[in-house]
């Protein structure tokens, strides 16, 4: 929880009309904290293990899709369940390690002939 000044300090820092801080230093620090808050919510809703075993298309793909979850609304608006849901959609529809592993290994064979 921010005290008084934090909130008053960050809500100065605000950048304008045109993007310009008042306080660069405190607007990023806070920008920083809410995606280091985000982040460590989808290492709660997937775990390391399910992370880790993505692919580099996967994890680009769910990157991608959390983002645009990010961009919709606040990372405190943001559940566990939305997270948990836009990883399946990426492993279990979009790209699912057996598909890709057959067009990896397709391709292959391509190569080979």
């Amino acid at each position: 929880m921010l005290s008084r000044k934090e909130l008053e300090e960050i809500i100065k820092a605000w950048p304008d009309e045109n993007g310009v801080s008042s306080n660069p230093e405190i607007y990023d620090q806070w920008i920083f904290s809410q995606n280091q808050y985000f982040v460590d919510k989808v290492y709660l809703a997937l775990g390391h293990d399910r992370v880790d075993r993505l692919s580099e298309k996967q994890l680009n793909l769910l990157n991608n899709a959390l983002y645009r979850l990010k961009a919709s609304k606040s990372v405190f608006d943001i559940t566990l369940e939305e997270i948990v849901g836009q990883y399946e959609i990426v492993t279990e529809y979009m790209s699912p390690l057996s598909v890709e592993n057959a067009v990896e290994n397709y391709k292959k064979r391509q190569k080979m002939n």
